[in-house]
């Protein structure tokens, strides 16, 4: 078969879920021989990672803009008059983000490209005028569409009428997956100043769709139960980086710490962005992993938790369920239930048997899926965009 050329966009360098599948997606593509280019937009930084195949950075200036629609519009103009300034001509052009696959639409309409397609891994639940119609013409405009889990491609096909191709997310299984003992936790736990402590992880930041209020309420009961005993419960909370303003909920979440009497950097710790080459050591830290997500697209860091060998306390919401059994490879709960969250949080800590039965479950579960399965069937996506349009 004829090595394809393909673009990738994203709209950042960092470590976002949309961010991660254009890179893994892009570098299994081009083990499997095709030639890819990935363009993010970026305000100087760095990928999160290194980064195995060509790409480029659009210079974006990091500036304070006077609302989050002055934002999304200026990064759709920056992204628009870059790319149309190119000559590299390619096979495939695929938007990963509502940022992209408007700078695409733009392209289009000035004649630069015929077709574009487009990865929708979740849809969001926008206050912002400008984002509610970036959203909308990045989900009904783009020519040809992917989506991540049946959740969403039900939801695709039933409010917008569209036919979108389902092709799960991957997981680099080889890159987390540790033979854990004690001695290596000790040393994770001591790599992040948490001594004994009994060590609760989650990623993604202090947001709204990671429900990260409902997580402190269910910490902070835990937590009171260990300390009666003597023991001490940390919560770790890794990434964070993101193109919207959660600045209220931020306020909302650190009132609400500082009201029930807990302490940052010692019951609580805020990492950010957790340098990519460290995250195994995270994940390695803690003794469970915390999801109680009210919206995902798929879940990629839990599947990151399962390979890790962390049992995995997620949200009994659909995408996840279609890849979670309750009691097999997870627990799982509503996810505004902080009591039930904090009554599974202490149950999986004071169970060994059940936190080996989860571990073995998520391991068998994150080995199923790879980038490379995931890549395959994005090449026999884009074959059959160009097949039809050859015919």
């Amino acid at each position: 078969m004829k090595p394809l050329k393909i673009a990738l966009f994203t709209y950042s360098t960092k470590p976002r879920g949309g961010v991660v599948h254009t890179l893994n997606l892009a570098e299994n593509l081009a083990r499997l021989n095709h030639n890819v280019h990935i363009y993010s937009l970026s305000s100087g930084s760095e990928y999160f990672r290194h980064v195995e195949i060509p790409y480029t950075l659009i210079p974006c200036p990091a500036i304070e803009y006077e609302s989050i629609d002055e934002k999304v519009e200026s990064y759709i103009r920056i992204y628009t008059e870059y790319m149309s300034n190119l000559t590299n001509i390619y096979d495939i052009y695929h938007a990963e983000d509502c940022i992209s696959a408007n700078a695409l639409l733009n392209l289009r309409e000035r004649g630069l490209i015929k077709f574009y397609a487009r990865t929708v891994h979740h849809i969001d639940d926008f206050t912002s005028n400008s984002l509610i119609e970036c959203q909308l013409k990045s989900i009904l405009e783009p020519d040809y569409m992917i989506t991540v889990s049946n959740f969403w491609d039900r939801e695709l096909r039933t409010k917008y009428s569209l036919s979108p191709t389902v092709i799960n997310n991957g997981v680099d299984f080889e890159k987390f997956d540790t033979e854990e003992d004690d001695h290596s936790k000790a040393e994770a736990k001591e790599s992040f100043s948490l001594g004994d402590s009994k060590v609760i992880l989650s990623v993604g930041g202090i947001e709204p769709r990671k429900n990260s209020i409902t997580i402190l309420r269910a910490f902070n009961i835990a937590m009171s139960y260990f300390k009666t005993r003597g023991e001490k419960l940390v919560w770790l909370i890794g990434g964070g980086e993101t193109l919207f303003d959660y600045r209220a909920y931020r306020e909302e979440f650190f009132s609400e710490l500082n009201k029930i009497g807990l302490e940052l950097d010692n019951d609580v710790v805020v990492l950010g962005c957790v340098p990519e080459d460290s995250m195994q050591i995270l994940y390695n830290a803690a003794d469970v992993f915390v999801f109680p997500s009210v919206k995902e697209g798929w879940g990629l860091v839990v599947h990151e938790a399962m390979a890790a060998g962390l049992p995995v306390i997620a949200s009994d919401i659909e995408p996840m369920t279609e890849y979670l059994i309750n009691g097999e490879n997870s627990i799982l709960v509503a996810p505004m239930d902080f009591e039930a969250l904090s009554l599974q949080i202490i149950k999986v800590l004071e169970s060994p048997g059940l936190r080996s039965k989860l571990v073995a479950g998520g391991k068998k579960t994150a080995q199923k899926c790879s980038w490379n399965r995931a890549a395959v069937k994005h090449v026999e996506f884009y074959d059959g965009i160009l097949s039809a349009l050859s015919s």
